[in-house]
């Protein structure tokens, strides 16, 4: 993943980054699935360099015969802009990028960040028209 992103006008907010991937094309679909389930989200999810920094941390995998292109989505929720940045400058990061080459086509990540979120739908108010509190 790239690392050059522009620095948002609030770093202070959450950050939630959503990363559409594509798997290697030497890959199945299982051989992907088991690689990014068993090995890089433990990986993440147990290096404290990287998992200390990761509020949240979920992987979405397309349903079997999705016609998106993609194979997955991973959501990752920072407490802030630099959350995420300090998370790619820890020394661990370098072992997260090295993984993805292993079960990832890097060229085809897409990746976007968000800091606010409008739910429209919510059981729980459900009979409420959006906007009114």
């Amino acid at each position: 993943m790239a690392t050059d992103f522009t620095v948002p006008a609030d770093q202070t907010d959450p950050v939630r980054l959503f990363a559409f991937v594509k798997r290697r094309s030497d890959l199945s679909r299982e051989q992907f699935l088991d690689h990014w389930r068993r090995v890089h989200g433990p990986l993440i999810r147990d290096n404290p360099g990287l998992a200390e920094r990761i509020v949240r941390y979920e992987q979405h995998a397309a349903l079997p015969g999705d016609r998106s292109g993609w194979d997955g989505v991973a959501v990752q929720e920072f407490a802030s802009w630099d959350d995420f940045v300090a998370m790619l400058a820890d020394p661990a990061a370098e072992a997260m990028r090295a993984d993805e080459a292993e079960f990832l086509d890097p060229a085809s990540i897409a990746v976007v960040f968000t800091h606010d979120r409008v739910v429209v739908i919510d059981p729980d108010q459900k009979r409420r028209p959006v906007g009114h509190e």
